[in-house]
């Protein structure tokens, strides 16, 4: 499954327009009261079809959907690779571009500042409880 975009990744999560100060449901990605759009997004990237394969095919995926995530946000920001190395001071431009293209996997310490160089305020990772997801209906 690709990387994906969501507007909201809960049901109860609630957020307020910065535009009109509506407090919603982000669901369909815009505000119920003023039609823009809220600027809010998750990005989805599922473990699961990641985990199937040998170590260093894994290693590959991950970073190939990490460089195009990358590359898309700092594309929809309208940033060049070297105003986003210099933003996020952790490296070069022809080291971004590596990433990009997926040639390159970095470690959280030096993804985090791309991150937040391209105006991502946090990183959140789900776990489902397993006592939950084992059981069947009716079982105690």
């Amino acid at each position: 499954m690709p990387s994906q975009f969501l507007p909201s990744i809960r049901d109860n999560e609630t957020i307020t327009c910065k535009c009109c100060n509506t407090r919603q449901y982000p669901r369909g990605g815009n505000c119920i009261a003023c039609h823009r759009p809220l600027s809010l997004r998750y990005l989805r990237i599922d473990i699961d079809s990641l985990l199937g394969s040998c170590p260093l095919e894994q290693r590959r995926q991950i970073a190939h959907r990490i460089g195009t995530v990358l590359r898309l946000l700092r594309k929809q920001r309208r940033i060049s690779q070297s105003q986003l190395a210099n933003l996020a001071a952790t490296m070069n431009r022809s080291y971004l571009s590596k990433l990009e293209c997926g040639h390159v996997l970095l470690p959280i310490s030096k993804l985090l500042p791309l991150g937040r160089a391209l105006g991502l305020t946090a990183v959140i990772l789900r776990f489902e409880d397993p006592r939950n997801a084992s059981e069947s209906p009716g079982s105690v």
